[in-house]
């Protein structure tokens, strides 16, 4: 997987190894209305290159069936998503749960309707 220097904005956590202060885990924010979280963090704009054999782009804007084939693995279909339910408290989410894709070194949420990208998560395999 290859980022480029084109992560731009105030929309990104940053996550520390607290023993080797080395950063372990970029996550990117979309800021997509209709996800949980949209108004909390700003648009994070930036472009992903991923897939071993076939590289594909994504970006900000990409809808999952896009760049869905980096998640094939050996196989004709895309493994199965975890899915994220944001309940807090017995409070209900009125958005709606999210899909989570992963391969190695990223894991894409995605939205279910209109399948937008919520977030990007960036880590180091150990």
């Amino acid at each position: 997987m290859r980022v480029g220097d084109e992560i731009m904005g105030e929309a990104k956590d940053i996550l520390f190894d607290c023993e080797t202060r080395r950063v372990i885990k970029f996550v990117l924010h979309t800021n997509f209305p209709g996800h949980f979280d949209f108004g909390i963090y700003n648009r994070c704009n930036f472009k992903i290159t991923a897939g071993a054999c076939d590289p594909v782009t994504f970006s900000t804007f990409s809808k999952f069936e896009e760049f869905s084939q980096i998640f094939h693995g050996n196989a004709d279909e895309v493994s199965k998503p975890v899915v994220l339910n944001r309940n807090y408290s017995g409070t209900e989410n009125p958005f709606g749960s999210t899909l989570c894709y992963g391969t190695d070194q990223v894991i894409v949420e995605v939205m279910e309707n209109p399948q937008h990208i919520a977030s990007v998560i960036i880590y180091e395999t150990s």
